[in-house]
């Protein structure tokens, strides 16, 4: 996968989550979330739960992983703008958008952007703060 996640500045807290045996998520993937406590790598507008923090592999074996879920990452942005102070929700594979006012409401926020994206079709990088910000 393209665009994971890069670290920028703590405190960083890593919650473990269970993943299915036989997929591959790799290190700074954005995951969501299904009940109970199971993470996935994000394809689409989900619900976001955490940042991998390290790296499963296909034959690993391995069903838990563990999450970031608080800490000031730069993550990934195309389209409108987004304004320093903004919420941001998942827009696809490692990508992040402008969040929504029901995105708010339903708790699909990642975080708070740190900085200013501008608006375009490249893809641009902004700090974006993890947290519970509703």
């Amino acid at each position: 996968m393209a665009q994971e996640a890069v670290q920028v500045e703590g405190p960083y807290e890593v919650h473990d989550f269970t993943v299915a045996v036989g997929t591959t998520i790799e290190k700074g993937t954005l995951c969501k979330g299904t009940d109970p406590r199971t993470a996935a790598a994000t394809s689409a507008a989900d619900n976001f739960v955490g940042i991998a923090s390290t790296e499963k592999n296909l034959t690993d074996n391995a069903t838990e992983l563990g999450l970031w879920t608080t800490g000031t990452f730069d993550l990934f942005t195309i389209g409108p703008v987004i304004t320093m102070g903004s919420m941001v929700s998942m827009s696809g594979a490692n990508l992040v958008k402008l969040a929504t006012e029901a995105e708010v409401v339903t708790g699909q926020v990642v975080g708070k952007a740190l900085e200013t994206g501008t608006a375009g079709t490249a893809q641009e990088a902004i700090e974006v703060k993890l947290g519970v910000f509703v």
